[in-house]
């Protein structure tokens, strides 16, 4: 296997940090981007939240009424 890319990156305190499975933004149908734009909008709207919240918040926006049908994780840190 060919050697996977790495990148370093600094965060300020107080930022919060998301990380997702592919689930939660990949629909049938639809352009990966526009999921990815989709998580970008509902964590911008509900930022001031603290990351239990915030990540209720998204995933009721996110996740279809009636369940996922791929896997889905989310976590959400504070820095």
């Amino acid at each position: 296997p060919a050697p996977r890319p790495q990148a370093c990156t600094s965060y300020d305190d107080g930022a919060t940090l998301a990380l997702y499975t592919d689930g939660l933004v990949e629909r049938r149908r639809e352009d990966i981007d526009t999921g990815v734009n989709r998580l970008a909008d509902a964590l911008a709207r509900h930022r001031d939240a603290d990351p239990e919240t915030l990540a209720d918040a998204v995933l009721l926006e996110l996740l279809p009424p009636g369940g996922a049908t791929d896997d889905t994780a989310l976590v959400v840190v504070r820095l």
